[in-house]
C-alpha cells in the first residue's frame, strides 16, 4: 500500500514536471525578446481565417465573403516580405512591429533603384515673435506636453523593449481584427465612414467642422493642440488636427496631422496620433492613413503613428497637448514634426512624387486649425464637449498657430472662422494675441 502510494506521488509529480515544463515553453514562445515569433504566429492564423471565422461576431461589419477577403489579402500583402526583427506590445494593448526602414509599406512597391530614403529633414521653424500688446504667460505655465516617444529599456508586459534599434521603424501592427469592424476596405481608408458613395468626406453635410482657415500660399503650418477625449458613436470620429491644403473639389490635395478618436479604427475609446493625406479630393484610392499604404515615409524610430497618449486634458485641470508642424522642404518633399516632452523629432515625409502634377507638388493655398466631426447627427462630442465660449481648462483649443510663407518666413496665421452650423458646434478664434499668438478654442457636446 505505501508502494503504491509512493508510485502515485512520484506520477503526479511527474505530471506536474510536464505541465511546467510546457506552460514554460509556450510562455516563452509568447513573451521572446525575439518578435519575430509572435510576428510568425500572428501571420499563420491570418493566413488560415476564413470569413465564417468572424461573420455574426459582435462589432463585425464586414458586409460579404468577398470584402473579407480583400482585407486578408490587403494584410498578406502588406506584410509579404517584411522580416520583423522585434515586436512588442505598448499602451493599450497594441502590437508593434519593428520593421526594417525599407521595407515599410510605402517602399514597397518601389524598384530597388528608387529606394533612396532622405534622411536629413529640413530645419525646424520656430512661431513668429509674439506680440507683447497682451500677454497671457500664465496659461502656458498650466499647460505640459505629452511625451509618447518610445524609450531605450523600457519594457513591456512580457519583457520585450518598447523600443525600435537599428535602421527599423515601429509600426503599429494591423489586425483582422481591426479590418472587419468596417464594412469594406475602402472605408477603413477613409477618414471617417460615409452612406453616400457619391459624398466626399471633408466637402459633404456628413462632416461637421469648427475650425479656422486662411487661404494663403504656403509651405506649411504649425499649431500645438490640447489633447481630449471626447465621446463619439461607435461608427464615428472626433479629432483635432491642422490642415495644409491644395486646390478644391475633385483635385484637392492635403496633409492633414492631429489627434482623433475613432473606435472602430484604434479599438480604443481614446484618442490617438495619426496623420493622413488625400491626393484626390478624398476619393476612395487617394488616401491614407499613417503608414497603412504608399504615402508617407518613416523615417523617426522612436515614435509610432496610432499611438495612444498616456495624459489627457481635463475639465479645469491640467492641460496636455503635443506640437505638429508640416514643412515643404526645397525638393518638394512634405516633412511632419512631433514636439512633446523633448526634443523635435523629424517623423518622415510625404514625397513629392506622391503628389503627381497636383498643387502640393509645388506648394500649398491654404491651411486650417480646429475640429471635425463625421456621421450623422449622433456624432457627440467634438474637443472636449464645450462649447468655446467655455474657454481655457475647458474647451479644446489650438494656439501658436503658424503658417510658412513661400519665403520659408514664419508668418501668424490670420483665420477667419468656418462653422457651418453653430447650433451644432462652436470656436472663437484670436489673430495675434499676445504669447499664444494666434489661437482658437472650439468643439460642442453634440449636433442634434
Amino acid at each position: 500500500m505505501h508502494a503504491r502510494m509512493l508510485a502515485g506521488l512520484l506520477t503526479r509529480r511527474i505530471a506536474m514536471m510536464a505541465i511546467t515544463i510546457l506552460l514554460a515553453s509556450c510562455t516563452a514562445s509568447h513573451t521572446t525578446n525575439d518578435g519575430d515569433v509572435s510576428f510568425r504566429t500572428f501571420l499563420s492564423s491570418l493566413g488560415k481565417a476564413q470569413f465564417s471565422d468572424y461573420s455574426g461576431k459582435p462589432g463585425v461589419r464586414v458586409v460579404d465573403d468577398a470584402s473579407f477577403q480583400r482585407m486578408k489579402s490587403y494584410l498578406l500583402e502588406r506584410y509579404r516580405d517584411v522580416h520583423v526583427t522585434h515586436s512588442f506590445v505598448d499602451s493599450g494593448n497594441v502590437f508593434v512591429d519593428c520593421i526594417p526602414i525599407l521595407e515599410q509599406p510605402s517602399m514597397k512597391r518601389l524598384r530597388s533603384d528608387q529606394r533612396a530614403i532622405d534622411r536629413k529633414p529640413p530645419p525646424i521653424l520656430d512661431a513668429p515673435r509674439p506680440s507683447k500688446t497682451a500677454p497671457n504667460s500664465q496659461r502656458f505655465s498650466e499647460r505640459r506636453f505629452i511625451d509618447i516617444t518610445l524609450k531605450e529599456g523600457a519594457l513591456d508586459v512580457d519583457g520585450n523593449e518598447r523600443f525600435c534599434r537599428g535602421d527599423t521603424i515601429p509600426v503599429r501592427r494591423i489586425l483582422l481584427d481591426d479590418l472587419v469592424r468596417f464594412p469594406t476596405l475602402e472605408a477603413f481608408f477613409r477618414k471617417g465612414e460615409r452612406v453616400e458613395k457619391d459624398r466626399i468626406p471633408g466637402d459633404s453635410q456628413q462632416h461637421y467642422y469648427a475650425r479656422g482657415v486662411q487661404f494663403v500660399d504656403n509651405y506649411g503650418a504649425d499649431s500645438w493642440l490640447n489633447v481630449w477625449s471626447p465621446s463619439v458613436a461607435d461608427h464615428e470620429m472626433s479629432l483635432s488636427q491642422l490642415w495644409v491644403v491644395g486646390n478644391t473639389g475633385d483635385q484637392k490635395q492635403t496633409v492633414e496631422a492631429g489627434w482623433q478618436v475613432y473606435p472602430n479604427r484604434w479599438n480604443s475609446s481614446n484618442s490617438a496620433l495619426f496623420i493622413y493625406y488625400t491626393t484626390g479630393g478624398y476619393k476612395d484610392g487617394t488616401g491614407c492613413y499613417n503608414v497603412d499604404c504608399d504615402g508617407f515615409v518613416q523615417i523617426a524610430r522612436n515614435i509610432y503613428l496610432g499611438s495612444g497618449f498616456d495624459h489627457y486634458s481635463a475639465r479645469d485641470q491640467t492641460q496636455w497637448g503635443f506640437e505638429l508642424q508640416y514643412k515643404r522642404n526645397t525638393d518638394g518633399n512634405w516633412w511632419l514634426f512631433y514636439r512633446g516632452g523633448g526634443d523635435w523629432i523629424a517623423v518622415g515625409y510625404y514625397p513629392k512624387a506622391l503628389f503627381g502634377d497636383g498643387t502640393l507638388s509645388v506648394k500649398a493655398d491654404k491651411v486650417a486649425f480646429g475640429g471635425e466631426d463625421t456621421g450623422s447627427l449622433s456624432a457627440k462630442q467634438m474637443g472636449s464637449g464645450e462649447r468655446a465660449l467655455g474657454q481655457f481648462g475647458k474647451a479644446a483649443y489650438q494656439n501658436t498657430a503658424f503658417y510658412i510663407d513661400t519665403r520659408v518666413v514664419s508668418q501668424w496665421a490670420s483665420l477667419s472662422p468656418e462653422i457651418p452650423d453653430p447650433s451644432c458646434y462652436t470656436a472663437t478664434i484670436n489673430n495675434i494675441f499676445g504669447d499664444w499668438g494666434t489661437y482658437l478654442y472650439f468643439g460642442g457636446p453634440s449636433c442634434n
